[in-house]
């Protein structure tokens, strides 16, 4: 193997050093076996409302690398980054043999709710944690960005093309895969589309019309050939016309190459022009009349230039005419929130739970094995509660009561939720993916147009109070009483210590 050329298992490494320093440590007090149980969740969003999830498939199928790798492959590793010999053969046979359940991808995920829960030996959950967080952290960044500018331009589309902004290729790639599964309708990715299946888009650049020279003739030149070689592979003829000056140069130039080209609305492709600079919606509008004018009422108007949720929204209320919006680096690269801030928490250790403490109240976690559910009343949802995984009992008396007095999972305010009884039901939102290292329901995971649809399903149960962008109502998250009592104890029992 070339020692410059990295496979797949590099991925299982791409890890802080401390997760190993540790594992040495419980290798050596004989603490590899102990049964540890850790969450991962995010404790708030750019705008206070709710995230996407995004990324299951590729933490499932780190597991499948660390488990199908061979003992070779994982030593010519090691040998280079392990100097502990105990840890490094303990490694080189390590096998992930525990359970993972976490929410399905485009399932929709509140601060402080388990996204993912691991139970397996301590070694072997503990080394997953930055591999695991890296995937987690960016792909619900971008999915949950995704999600709040495909909300700002509905019912028009948004075409995902952030690969040149993104931080790296895996960035590029699974970015627009969670663009794709928050709500975006396209991409521009080629890869993206080799893994998933889910077809590129494109148009042309700048440099394309430059490459003809300069002006109104070479711009015309430029979409005359573009138009003769596109056109009999029936693809996508979307020309961009803010080269030189949209309105004089153009609009004009595309409506007269898309006439000698025979290009109409009897074309079987989608054909329009793109505007990347300007007043966005001026222009559209001007653009638009002149389309019609000219016959071509089914051409469409793409309109690109830096844009995000708000300028959307902006270009929107002025009577903009676009058929798809494209957005770019806000998706890609989010500079609002550019750190979405998921943890990966130990909750439970040999069945003992534990908690963490801190001076902000946001930051002391929920103890025990848990798991989450989401309360739905008329088909809509009303709020999400954390339970502890072996109290379900309480939930089952839950659906015989008429109403609900649960406190929020970091609050001490008390949600009343009026319930009629049969009208409500309970559904479970962990998964299992993961059964003693088995890989399962992995459909649920591998069609990421599935997944896209799942989101938007999630979302239509959602009252529009939750999905407004600015100031979204708080959505209840409640913890059950069995977890108050628990977390209530352990704190007790920390101070009583102190």
């Amino acid at each position: 193997m070339n020692s410059q050329l990295l496979t797949e298992f590099a991925r299982v490494i791409n890890s802080d050093r401390y997760q190993y320093t540790e594992s040495s440590v419980f290798l050596g007090e004989k603490m590899e076996n102990k049964n540890a149980v850790f969450d991962v969740f995010f404790r708030k969003t750019e705008d206070g409302g709710f995230a996407v999830v995004s990324g299951i498939l590729e933490i499932v199928d780190l597991i499948r690398i660390l488990n199908e790798t061979s003992e070779d492959e994982k030593r010519h590793y090691f040998d280079k980054i392990i100097s502990d010999k105990n840890l490094l053969e303990f490694l080189v046979k390590l096998k992930f043999t525990g359970n993972l359940s976490a929410m399905r991808e485009g399932e929709i995920a509140y601060p402080n709710e388990p996204i993912i829960r691991i139970t397996a030996p301590l070694i072997e959950a503990k080394i997953l944690e930055t591999p695991i967080l890296n995937i987690i952290n960016h792909q619900m960044a971008i999915a949950t960005k995704a999600s709040r500018v495909t909300r700002a331009a509905h019912p028009i589309g948004v075409s995902s093309f952030g690969s040149r902004r993104a931080h790296g290729f895996d960035s590029a790639v699974y970015g627009n895969k969670a663009a794709y599964i928050g709500g975006c309708e396209s991409h521009s990715n080629l890869v993206t589309e080799y893994l998933f299946d889910i077809t590129s888009i494109g148009t042309m650049a700048h440099s394309y019309v430059q490459s003809f020279g300069n002006g109104k003739l070479a711009e015309f030149h430029a979409f005359k050939v573009f138009l003769k070689h596109r056109k009999p592979l029936g693809q996508h003829l979307i020309l961009l016309i803010d080269t030189f000056d949209t309105l004089k140069i153009g609009i004009k130039n595309a409506i007269n190459a898309f006439q000698d080209e025979g290009i109409d609305n009897n074309y079987r492709g989608n054909y329009g022009v793109r505007i990347d600079s300007g007043d966005l919606a001026t222009l559209s509008i001007t653009c638009r009349n002149e389309l019609d004018r000219a016959g071509l009422t089914k051409a469409k108007i793409i309109l690109t230039s830096s844009l995000d949720e708000n300028l959307i929204r902006s270009i929107k209320q002025q009577g903009a005419k676009v058929d798809l919006f494209g957005v770019g680096d806000s998706i890609a690269v989010s500079k609002s929130n550019p750190c979405f801030g998921g943890v990966y928490k130990l909750s439970q250790i040999d069945n003992s739970p534990v908690i963490k403490l801190s001076g902000d109240i946001f930051k002391v976690t929920n103890p025990g094995a848990k798991c989450i559910y989401r309360i739905y009343q008329n088909e809509k949802a009303v709020a999400d509660i954390i339970a502890l995984q072996e109290s379900d009992k309480e939930l089952v008396n839950l659906k015989n009561s008429e109403k609900i007095a649960l406190k929020t999972a970091h609050s001490n305010i008390t949600h009343k939720i009026n319930l009629e009884k049969n009208s409500y039901s309970l559904k479970p939102l962990l998964i299992d993916f993961v059964h003693n290292g088995n890989i399962r329901n992995l459909s649920l995971l591998s069609d990421i147009k599935k997944s896209q649809s799942y989101y938007f399903e999630v979302l239509d149960t959602l009252e529009e109070s939750y999905k407004r962008l600015e100031f979204p109502q708080t959505y209840p998250i409640l913890i059950s009483n069995s977890l108050q009592i628990l977390k209530k104890k352990l704190i007790v029992e920390i101070e009583k210590g102190m």
